[in-house]
């Protein structure tokens, strides 16, 4: 276990897990949420590009850039909302 391929590799799917999360904290949390992550993923990222290569380190740069980029704007609740198509009982 003390491998460091095996450790930045468990490091850098542990990162992504944790921001995959991050839409499911509270809105006022979520950007230094955010800024946490960056501070924290920059150097896991040059720790997996030492180890595994750069053709990791850039797939795995473009993996956490649109894990963080691409984070829904607003949570879904449990309601479903209306759509123009609704045809079921109850609408109007």
């Amino acid at each position: 276990m003390n491998d460091p391929h095996v450790i930045s590799g468990a490091l850098a799917l542990s990162w992504l897990i944790l921001a995959g999360l991050l839409p499911r904290i509270a809105w006022r949390y979520r950007n230094p949420a955010s800024w946490g992550m960056i501070v924290i993923g920059v150097p896991v990222l040059g720790w997996l590009t030492l180890h595994w290569g750069p053709g990791v380190g850039v797939a795995a740069f473009a993996l956490g850039f649109g894990v963080l980029v691409l984070q829904p704007l607003r949570p879904r609740g449990d309601k479903a909302e209306r759509t123009l198509h609704d045809t079921g009982p109850g609408t109007t």
